[in-house]
């Protein structure tokens, strides 16, 4: 009995070569069919083929025509397609509303955040909405402008 495996006794294989040999061979032969398999999807129909097209499945509802087989990482990894992102950024009524450039270079002097280790987000986000509740432009809500602010605060790391 070891830690890893808590069942029983190691079984001792005696014939080490030869197993390994016919796990190899197993595998070649799983890779070769599912070549097989691969090479009939992408081959031209046949007479046969084209006389039995009566009993096939229309190609909307057939199997999934993708020959690469997918690993668990594939699976597990996020897809972006077709997201969008979660922040929205609101409407303006204001028409001319600009940021001063003087009022971006101050955020960036004094409420930067690199996303360091000993650097905390809370003090961060606290420091920030201090320095955007020092200014207001008629026509525009505090959300447009903290939002619009918020990217030039970031620096390496956290950005």
């Amino acid at each position: 009995m070891t830690r890893r495996n808590p069942s029983g006794l190691l079984l001792f294989d005696e014939e080490i070569d030869r197993t390994v040999r016919r796990n190899q061979r197993e595998i070649r032969r799983s890779l070769r069919y599912t070549e097989n398999e691969q090479e009939d999807d992408t081959q031209p129909p046949t007479e046969e083929m084209a006389e039995n097209q009566g009993n096939q499945l229309p190609p909307a509802i057939a199997v999934n025509q993708n020959p690469a087989p997918r690993t668990m990482y594939d699976y597990a990894k996020p897809s972006l397609t077709g997201t969008e992102s979660s922040i929205v950024r609101p409407t303006v009524a204001a028409n001319t509303f600009e940021l001063k450039p003087n009022t971006i270079q101050m955020i960036q002097q004094f409420v930067q955040f690199d996303g360091l280790q000993d650097e905390d987000p809370n003090v961060h986000l606290t420091n920030f909405l201090e320095f955007c509740d020092t200014f207001k432009i008629n026509g525009v809500s505090d959300d447009a402008i903290r939002l619009r602010l918020f990217s030039f605060s970031l620096r390496n790391k956290a950005k």
